[in-house]
């Protein structure tokens, strides 16, 4: 079963401001486009037959009559330590450590974006992947960083929580943009950023971003709370239910 949660995107007043006027005034620059967040519902319930959630995300800012401008969405989060094993060819294992990196990042971008933005740009508006991986702080000049950061990006894309083509953003009547994001069905439960970038000239001209909350619900939250705050009882309940089962399994053989 799945869900749909709805995101809007309303207008509002420009991120940056305009430089203070000096005693000779100089040409102003033209306004640059605007963008602001809301959620209709901040909160998701995962149960046990959770299937994903479409986020449907609606955006507007001024036209631009050049084309040159775009937007770019992306859903990051929850952030947690992880590890990257490789083996040599040698034998043995080689592992390397991020203190952080996000369990699940979806991303997506009108052509004009995807195709003209420099990375360094994407990097520092939070938009990739792999530069969201972060290091221990000794291992910031590895000379093999760049290759970690990649397995690890193509480990999760392996695992279904890494997406850059799930992403659709139209352009509807009026300038309004309609962007729909996959929430992967093994996504778990955390703190999520809802993330929204305008360019414009290759340029990053408005951001903004929302949290959104992922929480267990039904049996599945029932049975994570009782692993977690008593384990014992967790424990005795699984074996028990196991020899129940396999009791039942072997009177059925017998019959």
């Amino acid at each position: 079963m799945s869900a749909r949660l709805r995101l809007f995107l309303l207008p509002a007043v420009l991120l940056t401001q305009p430089a203070a006027a000096q005693l000779s005034e100089a040409p102003r620059e033209a306004p640059q486009p605007m963008i602001v967040a809301g959620l209709a519902e901040d909160q998701v319930e995962v149960k046990v037959n959770y299937a994903g959630a479409r986020i449907v995300l609606f955006a507007t800012a001024p036209a631009d009559q050049s084309g040159s401008s775009g937007l770019a969405v992306a859903l990051i989060g929850p952030s947690a330590p992880a590890e990257v094993i490789r083996r040599k060819p040698t034998g043995g294992e080689e592992r390397f450590e991020f203190v952080t990196a996000p369990a699940v990042f979806a991303i997506g971008a009108e052509p004009q974006v995807a195709g003209t933005i420099p990375p360094d740009v994407m990097i520092q508006a939070g938009l990739n992947a792999a530069a969201s991986a972060m290091p221990k702080a000794d291992k910031l000049d590895s000379a093999d960083l760049d290759m970690w950061r990649a397995a690890f990006v193509d480990l999760k894309m392996s695992q279904g929580l890494y997406s850059f083509d799930t992403t659709t953003i139209e352009r509807l009547d009026g300038g309004l943009r309609r962007a729909k994001i996959k929430l992967p069905a093994n996504a778990p439960p955390g703190e999520y950023k809802v993330r929204a970038v305008a360019f414009r000239n290759g340029h990053t001209v408005g951001m903004t971003e929302k949290t959104l909350t992922l929480v267990r619900g039904g049996l599945d939250a029932t049975l994570f709370d009782l692993s977690r705050q008593h384990g014992f009882i967790y424990g005795f309940l699984a074996v028990l239910l196991g020899s129940i089962v396999g009791g039942i399994a072997a009177w059925i053989g017998r019959r």
